[in-house]
């Protein structure tokens, strides 16, 4: 859900500057943190006493994590020396687990040639190699 509520087709107007989109509660829930954390990186221990207290419009507080959750919160926290990114695309990624209908899950583009135009409008620039 959050996915799609997220997704270009889903914005009433747009320019070349801005676009006018549905709000984000992910974004909001995002914002609590910072103002909690006030850094770019918290501990995972942190992070999980501040997120099982943050309630949503699907999710109620306080409440325990999965351990699974918890756990992958830890193996993020590993990989960066005991501090978990806050802007990072694990914890937006383990955000969508902890709230589904609110955070969007931000799928890795393995292609860059996937976010040119070309690529969606199915037109190809010649270069100079392929002439």
């Amino acid at each position: 859900i959050a996915n799609y509520l997220m997704g270009p087709s889903n914005c009433i107007a747009s320019s070349t500057y801005f676009s006018v989109c549905c709000l984000s509660e992910c974004e909001g829930l995002m914002r609590e943190l910072e103002q909690k954390i006030r850094a770019p990186t918290a501990s995972a221990e942190q992070l999980l006493e501040l997120v099982g207290n943050m309630s949503s419009s699907s999710v109620e507080a306080p409440r325990d994590l999965p351990e699974m959750l918890v756990d992958k919160l830890w193996t993020i926290a590993d990989r960066h020396s005991g501090k978990v990114p806050l802007h990072a695309r694990l914890f937006a990624q383990w955000m969508h687990f902890v709230f589904p209908s609110e955070c969007p899950y931000p799928h890795a583009v393995e292609d860059v040639a996937v976010l040119r135009p070309s690529h969606w409008s199915g037109q190809r620039r010649a270069s100079a190699t392929d002439e």
